[in-house]
């Protein structure tokens, strides 16, 4: 059967009949060349895409995260003044 080599789908369809290499998966928008493989390699290669999707959201929600914190540090040191910073260091014992 063919398969995605990205994803592990079998939702590919065949692009250009002037080039038989060229192929597009329908679930993760891959347009190259694709394999020839079982179900069970579909599977492995689907397993594999899916850890590799759960990282990258896991990496970009920290980042995200991050940003945003920095984000509200840096509003709450613009909006503050002289007095507020110094009486703050004071409650920190700074």
């Amino acid at each position: 059967m063919k398969i995605c080599p990205r994803c592990g789908s079998r939702n590919v369809d065949w692009i250009l009949p002037q080039n038989q290499s060229i192929w597009e998966c329908k679930d993760c928008d891959y347009t190259g060349p694709i394999i020839e493989g079982n179900a069970e390699l579909a599977k492995e290669i689907r397993e594999s895409y899916e850890t590799k999707l759960k990282k990258e959201k896991i990496k970009k929600n920290k980042s995200s995260e991050n940003k945003e914190k920095e984000e509200v540090e840096e509003e709450l040191e613009e909006d503050l003044s002289d007095e507020e910073i110094n009486r703050r260091l004071d409650e920190l014992n700074i």
